[in-house]
């Protein structure tokens, strides 16, 4: 899996934008990746960031349902987006019908 983001800065400089995903599975953090992705001006077009790929755990003891926050702040602190979302590891998917 990879993150690929695409916003736009629309009135003032964004200085020191990073974000952090912090993932947990049955109420204990397993994950929590921080990535600086700099200072960005304000322009029409949209900026774009994509991650590097990571793998997902495999295995018996990774199958399960997560849960996850994902959040974009500033060097000042300001929070631009924070999101939770849940995800879930298995071995077999069912078949669509």
């Amino acid at each position: 899996y990879s993150f690929r983001f695409s916003f736009i800065v629309s009135n003032n400089i964004v200085s020191g934008l990073k974000y952090t995903n912090t993932v947990w599975k049955t109420g204990v953090r397993v994950e929590n990746q921080k990535m600086m992705l700099g200072t960005f001006s304000p322009q029409p077009e949209p900026y774009i960031y994509v991650g590097e790929e990571e793998t997902t755990p495999a295995g018996i003891f990774a199958r399960g349902s997560y849960s996850a926050k994902l959040k974009f702040v500033d060097d000042d602190g300001k929070v631009y987006l924070e999101m939770s979302y849940y995800f879930e590891i298995r071995k077999d998917w069912p078949t669509g019908q």
